[in-house]
Order: C-alpha cells, then sequence, then structure tokens
C-alpha cells in the first residue's frame, strides 16, 4: 500500500467491541481510523474533517445511521466518501439506505473478510 497518502476511515456505532474490531481490520490493511459513538458525535466529526471511508451502525442511539448517511450524502465534501453499512437487522436495510450506502453488510462480520474488502476498496479508489 502507498503510504504517503493515507486512507482514512471513520467508524461509526454505539458499542466497543464492534468499533474495535473494524479499527484492528482496517489499520491492518493500512487505514488511518478515528471513531464516534453515535451520531451525534460523527457528524461534528464530519464538520471538521472528510475521511475516504466512513463505516456505520444503522442502530444506534441519539441519530440512528440512515439520519447521519443522509445527512452528509447532501454535503459536496463528503461525495467521493464510501460509505458501508453494517447491521444486524436485515430490515433496516431499506431502499433510503440502499440509496445512499455504497455497500451494506450484515453483523456479525469476519474481520479478515473485511479488512480483504477495505484493501480492495482502496486499491479501487486509487486506481480511478
Amino acid at each position: 500500500m502507498d503510504t504517503t497518502t493515507a486512507t482514512t476511515a471513520l467508524i461509526v456505532d454505539d458499542n466497543y467491541f464492534n468499533r474495535d474490531l473494524c479499527t484492528i481490520a482496517l489499520e491492518h490493511v493500512g487505514y488511518e481510523v478515528e471513531d464516534a459513538e453515535n451520531g451525534i458525535e460523527a457528524l461534528r466529526m464530519l464538520e471538521k474533517d472528510t475521511y475516504d471511508l466512513l463505516v456505520v451502525d444503522l442502530a444506534m442511539p441519539e441519530l440512528d445511521g440512515a439520519s447521519v448517511i443522509s445527512q452528509i450524502r447532501t454535503q459536496p465534501r463528503h461525495e467521493q466518501m464510501t460509505i458501508i453499512v453494517l447491521t444486524a437487522n436485515h430490515h433496516m436495510a431499506t431502499t433510503e439506505v440502499d440509496l445512499n450506502a455504497d455497500y451494506v453488510m450484515y453483523k456479525p462480520i469476519d474481520i479478515e473478510e473485511f479488512s480483504r474488502f477495505a484493501l480492495r476498496l482502496t486499491n479501487m479508489k486509487k486506481s480511478s
């Protein structure tokens, strides 16, 4: 991986263990990772910074993942950001989520598979 241009990710999940698992997987393939434990905290971070990848849970207190996604998709500064939704609830992957997210993955995730997927995303962006 080219380390001269770091690939950044923001993980948003109210469950510490899910955030930690995603952080380990993404750091393993070269991402610089930050995290937020709810949607409000994520939006504050997204006001200050841009990220290459957003990994967001749908079911969170304060502000759910679908609301986070719909708010940031209206902002031109985030239009290049890839969004992966992680959810344990298949019924939460609505048409709105499908339209605004790039990928939907269901928990529990396999850490090795998630790492490989994130690496492929990085390679696709660098080659385009």
